[in-house]
């Protein structure tokens, strides 16, 4: 079938993107660099997602995790469905298509002059690399940064060789956790037993700090009260909602949550918000 893409980004038609590399990073993910023809994504923020065609298999919501996108972009992708095992039959030069981006991201213009923590669970660090990432291109623009990164094994570490960068700079403080510690990987990253709410014990939050948080969503409520604790109020906390996103333009309902279609409302919300939707997460 000859499937034919617009050069244009609109709702409802993708745009042509080559796969440029393809880097394994853990077991059943892969960091995915893909060029778009045309203008590219223009103005795709750190949090917002695009919308992934797989010709012939269909499509699935994947959250941006460079923090700068113009002619490409990359995209860490975990093989759970059909349209991600297809994609992983996929080789370098092949076609997808992509629609957006989408969504409201992280507020990086209201951020400048603040101190920033960045909390990520698993797969969430995708996203919170975007920011981290948009940072440091701009890093006079921000004040304190602090990474926190935890996940359950330790061989399920993403962004490996990036981590082992960033533990060297001394602008920036990074705390990595994990739940099972097994064995030596390369390139060697200190990884602390231990939980992503241990790691917020540890790290110095005193400050005018900023708290962007994204991981599973059974996390937030113990990372919020951890926070609480280091009297960071719920205004300065952002939240990614990112895995209730199906369509990305609020047509299919899958992401209505609480009276908000999350696509269109988020996927990043203040937690003040959050308190109008239950169903979402159990603040403490």
């Amino acid at each position: 079938m000859n499937h034919k893409l617009n050069e244009q980004t609109t709702p409802f038609m993708p745009t042509r993107g080559v796969i440029r590399s393809i880097i394994p990073m853990a077991a059943d993910n892969m960091l995915f660099q893909i060029t778009v023809n045309g203008s590219g994504l223009p103005n795709c923020l750190p949090g917002q997602f695009v919308q992934l065609w797989v010709p012939g298999v269909g499509e699935s919501p994947i959250s941006v995790c460079s923090g700068h996108v113009a002619s490409t972009l990359e995209l860490m992708v975990r093989k759970v469905g059909r349209v991600t095992s297809a994609l992983f039959q996929m080789q370098e030069g092949d076609w997808v298509g992509l629609r957006g981006p989408y969504g409201h991201g992280f507020p990086m213009n209201s951020l400048e002059g603040k101190d920033i923590c960045l909390i990520a669970g698993g797969l969430g660090v995708a996203p919170i690399r975007s920011v981290w990432q948009y940072i440091l291109d701009h890093r006079e623009r921000y004040g304190r940064v602090v990474l926190i990164y935890g996940m359950r094994h330790s061989v399920d570490l993403l962004f490996r060789q990036e981590f082992a960068l960033l533990h060297r700079r001394r602008d920036m403080d990074v705390f990595i956790a994990a739940e099972e510690l097994l064995g030596p990987a390369l390139p060697p990253v200190s990884v602390q037993l231990g939980r992503v709410t241990d790691m917020i014990n540890l790290a110095d939050l005193e400050g005018n700090f900023e708290v962007a948080v994204c991981g599973p969503p059974v996390m937030y409520k113990y990372v919020v009260a951890e926070l609480k604790k280091k009297n960071i109020p719920e205004s300065k906390i952002w939240l990614s909602l990112e895995r209730h996103m199906k369509c990305g333009i609020g047509k299919c309902g899958h992401c209505f949550i609480g009276g908000a279609l999350t696509c269109q409302a988020g996927p990043v919300f203040n937690l003040t918000d959050l308190r109008l939707l239950p169903e979402v997460i159990e603040c403490a």
